[in-house]
């Protein structure tokens, strides 16, 4: 009996032990363990298939590209020796690989690594246009091709690129998160596990576990080419529900997260929160993007503009924490227009669209809401709200977001609230990004107007920086006020928590979480 009594004794220290542990204690456990609430990206971690924010706070600690971007957008080589050399045709780089960089499975980063990631971006990537002015890339894409014409592999440790001309955002765009390199060999032996049970970079962090429905687990990559990181590990913890996700914070479960804006008022003077509430503001746009095959008239495209009300979205939906958008490329970015007037709330003017577009009793549209994004569904809500008054009727679907995603990608989209945040600080990478016909036919927009492809195609490859600010100019005018293909709705201000402990972390203006320098000091 007392034997009996003596392993039941033994049994309770030993889960009560395994509890401590669960819950990430830095002091108890020895090690420094960061707990980040997140939302569950539900689909397999691979930046170059899957291009959700949430995915991308955990893909950056682990995957990395040849060029970094600091706050402000300046480059620097990351896994390269120096920044690329462009020769003097103003088309071809010269790149060095920065020596004895090793991927998380001791295999040595090598050219032929970078050319099958870039190969693969194009070919199976959502965001292969960062990189389609590189020749040969239209040919690869179209399956015309199995090479890559315009990567010419040196040797192991040096390689070329030649594009089809002057692109002015190059190195921006490879120094983005989507253009990360993936070791060739693991990444195919893998196959449909990449990304879920098997992820390998050269990144100051390793994945341990990929939970799906739970979390994810990243450990120090203790043979990192660059500063060793001072956090031994990273913990994303899957929690769904924004407030849900709060009451952890303050029960000490999680050391960071970032605050739905919904629900800003709430805590914004609460006297235990607000000395951990930080803000920034990354270069970007909420907006309502519309099927234009679905709804092919642009006066009934304005009359939808004129059916919101920007200034009541801001002020009592997102209490502030919004401005209204009068353009697509935000404020900050070459091609903003200052002068651009706001846009107004005026039902009655958009009734008289729809009697000229043939709706004079009103108009049936159908929406859908991702539910991931609990502000964006109340948003959705509002517009939904204050376009009655003009007559317009709007049924909102609710779909989760593995359903959005192919509803997007298979051209079913109809109606959504969406945004955009930009990957490196240049207008190419807001407007061509979302909204080239080549981008357009991915997300269930297929707008495709060859005066505004023409300049946004121009403009990438135009040196002159005042040339390029007026051929954005004029696009973003034909996108937003002609032709009525996006309708900008606010910039937003974003916020997270972040415990006094947590040392050394920020968001950048590019909206990218990294962890390499984060510490924790109890």
């Amino acid at each position: 009996m007392q034997k009996k009594i003596l392993v039941l004794v033994c049994a309770i220290l030993a889960l009560i032990s395994v509890a401590g542990c669960g819950n990430s204690d830095t002091a108890n456990s020895g090690k420094k363990v960061l707990r980040m609430a997140a939302q569950d990206p539900q689909v397999p971690l691979d930046p170059q298939k899957h291009t959700y924010s949430h995915l991308l706070k955990i893909s950056d600690q682990i995957l990395e590209p040849l060029i970094i971007a600091g706050d402000g957008g300046q480059l620097k080589p990351l896994l390269l020796a120096e920044m690329p050399q462009l020769k003097d045709d103003k088309k071809t780089y010269s790149f060095t690989l920065k020596s004895g960089v090793k991927f998380h499975n001791g295999e040595i980063l090598k050219s032929s690594d970078v050319k099958y990631s870039f190969m693969r971006l194009l070919t199976e990537g959502k965001m292969g246009n960062l990189i389609d002015m590189i020749q040969g890339a239209d040919k690869l894409e179209k399956k015309e091709s199995n090479d890559l014409e315009g990567f010419k592999i040196i040797d192991d440790t040096h390689f070329e690129i030649t594009l089809t001309g002057p692109y002015v955002p190059f190195l921006a765009a490879i120094a983005t998160d989507y253009v990360v390199i993936y070791p060739e060999q693991a990444c195919k032996a893998a196959g449909n596990d990449w990304g879920i049970k098997t992820l390998i970079g050269t990144g100051p962090f390793k994945l341990e576990a990929y939970n799906q429905g739970t979390s994810v687990i990243l450990v120090k990559n203790e043979n990192y080419h660059g500063v060793a990181p001072k956090l031994d590990e990273v913990d994303f913890k899957f929690i769904q529900d924004p407030n849900t996700q709060v009451m952890e914070y303050q029960k000490g479960n999680v050391d960071l997260l970032q605050l739905d804006s919904a629900l800003y008022p709430t805590f914004a003077n609460n006297e235990e929160l607000k000395k951990d509430m930080h803000s920034f503001s990354p270069y970007g746009l909420v907006f309502l993007t519309m099927n234009t095959q679905k709804i092919s008239d642009p006066k009934v495209r304005e009359a939808l503009s004129y059916a919101i009300d920007r200034n009541a979205i801001c002020q009592d939906l997102l209490y502030g924490t919004a401005t209204p958008a009068k353009t697509f490329i935000p404020k900050g970015l070459l091609g903003y227009d200052e002068g651009a007037a706001e846009y107004a709330y005026n039902p009655e003017k958009a009734k008289q669209l729809l009697a000229e577009a043939g709706y004079p009793d009103g108009i049936d549209l159908v929406a859908q809401d991702n539910t991931k994004y609990p502000t964006y569904s109340k948003l959705l809500v509002a517009i939904q709200e204050q376009a009655k008054a003009a007559g317009i009727r709007i049924t909102i679907n609710q779909v989760d977001n593995a359903a959005w995603a192919d509803m997007k990608h298979s051209g079913k989209m109809t109606m959504a609230v969406s945004n955009w945040y930009i990957d490196y600080v240049d207008p190419d990478g807001m407007i061509y990004q979302t909204m080239s016909e080549k981008l357009t036919k991915q997300n269930s927009n297929f707008y495709a107007d060859p005066i505004f492809n023409n300049l946004l195609n121009t403009a990438r490859a135009t040196l002159d920086s005042s040339q390029r600010e007026a051929m954005y100019k004029q696009a973003d005018q034909i996108l937003t006020r002609k032709d009525y293909a996006a309708i900008p709705i606010c910039n937003e201000t974003m916020f997270y928590l972040a415990k006094s402990y947590v040392k050394g972390f920020n968001v950048d203006s590019s909206y990218r979480y990294y962890f390499g320098t984060t510490d924790i000091q109890k």
